[in-house]
């Protein structure tokens, strides 16, 4: 006899270009039967849908929203979900308040939910927060973005609670095979043609956007110049900033140390910029963009109040899997790029550490497992 698959709803914003990897996974498996409920676009939020790649397995449903989503309304299909699948899982934001609302009806009325959530968030107030916290406290099945976070809940008093961290990550298999495509002597080429040969490159990706405060790095680079003359920070990304970026850049004379990129959300263009580079550096609060980062091999500095960062901050280790500067200090950046450049058997052990983290724990693999080890446990237990 054929084994029933489990029927799971997803409930959640858009899919994004870099959660390919896991959906990919999950609708070809046999043993569970997924679709997602969500929104063709964010407006005002730098983001990819991809949703048209999936139509067998995505229903796109209307929404209303306000401040780049800081306040939303999806209109969900209530009794379709409750009706046609056997596992629900709805995203924690209570800043969708259909959302916040249906899973605290589906909690009411004991059907098989599981809050998707972040246990902390950076961007968030405390108050907020410890709402938040009370509110989840509701649901027995919490899914939460890393093993760190589960802990973080425990500690926070979630003790009957069935807590599972996904480990979100991207797809580092895809991402080592387009290192393949990468050669030696290819890559030599490319640096030669693009003026990267005998520079030592420093990258960064985000949107150029004030949260993410490249101009930390701009003002850093002076200092790390004195030193290291041939320096150089591809800043790749795009964003209101780059005007400004750009001028400050030239108010410092710095302009032959700084490369801004643009936009590029493809791996195989992206790939040249990170084997080109010796460090990975992120002035502000870091998340996804660190494990990517790792997928390269590339230490990763970043600022020490761990607090401010998003949750992918738990897969970082100062000292094993690159170095913190004292948060805001310009100083301090500029020195701990400088030692980081200057100790190559320590980015050495640092690459084959942070290859290792996302090799194993944090990729678009563990979090398949994890998901249908969730799902699985809420289908068969009260």
């Amino acid at each position: 006899m054929e084994k029933i698959k489990i029927r799971i709803a997803i409930i959640t914003n858009i899919i994004t270009t870099y959660r390919k990897g896991f959906y990919d996974r999950l609708f070809i498996r046999n043993d569970i039967y997924v679709r997602v409920f969500c929104q063709d676009s964010m407006p005002g939020m730098n983001l990819i849908s991809i949703h048209e790649q999936y139509k067998d397995n995505v229903k796109i449903i209307k929404y209303i929203s306000a401040k780049k989503e800081k306040i939303a309304w999806q209109f969900l299909p209530w009794r379709e979900i409750i009706n046609d699948f056997d596992v629900v899982f709805i995203d924690g934001n209570p800043r969708v308040l259909s959302d916040a609302l249906f899973a605290t009806y589906l909690r009411i009325i004991n059907k098989k939910v599981v809050l998707w959530t972040m246990a902390h968030s950076y961007r968030g107030n405390k108050f907020a927060e410890y709402i938040r916290l009370i509110w989840s406290r509701i649901f027995p099945l919490i899914f939460v973005y890393t093993d760190k976070e589960a802990e973080f809940l425990r500690i926070k008093g979630f003790k009957s609670q069935f807590i599972l961290g996904m480990n979100n990550g991207l797809d580092q298999k895809k991402i080592e095979e387009v290192i393949q495509l990468w050669p030696e002597e290819k890559l030599k080429e490319w640096k030669l043609t693009n003026g990267f040969e005998s520079r030592i490159v420093l990258v960064s990706t985000a949107r150029l956007d004030p949260k993410n405060k490249f101009e930390l790095v701009l003002f850093a680079i002076p200092k790390i110049v004195e030193k290291i003359p041939n320096l150089l920070w591809c800043a790749i990304g795009g964003g209101h900033e780059e005007v400004s970026l750009k001028n400050l850049s030239r108010t410092l004379r710095i302009e032959d140390h700084v490369s801004f990129i643009g936009p590029i959300y493809e791996e195989e263009k992206l790939a040249p910029y990170f084997l080109s580079s010796q460090l990975f550096v992120h002035p502000a609060s870091v998340g996804l963009s660190m494990l990517h980062a790792f997928g390269y091999g590339l230490p990763v500095i970043t600022h020490d109040c761990s607090t401010l960062h998003g949750p992918e901050y738990g897969a970082f280790t100062p000292g094993l899997t690159g170095r913190n500067y004292i948060y805001n200090d310009i100083s301090s950046l500029s020195q701990t790029i400088i030692q980081m450049l200057d100790e190559q058997s320590e980015r050495n052990r640092m690459k084959e550490s942070v290859q290792k983290i996302v090799r194993e724990l944090y990729n678009v693999d563990v979090m398949e497992e994890r998901f249908v080890a969730m799902a699985n446990y809420a289908a068969n237990h009260n």
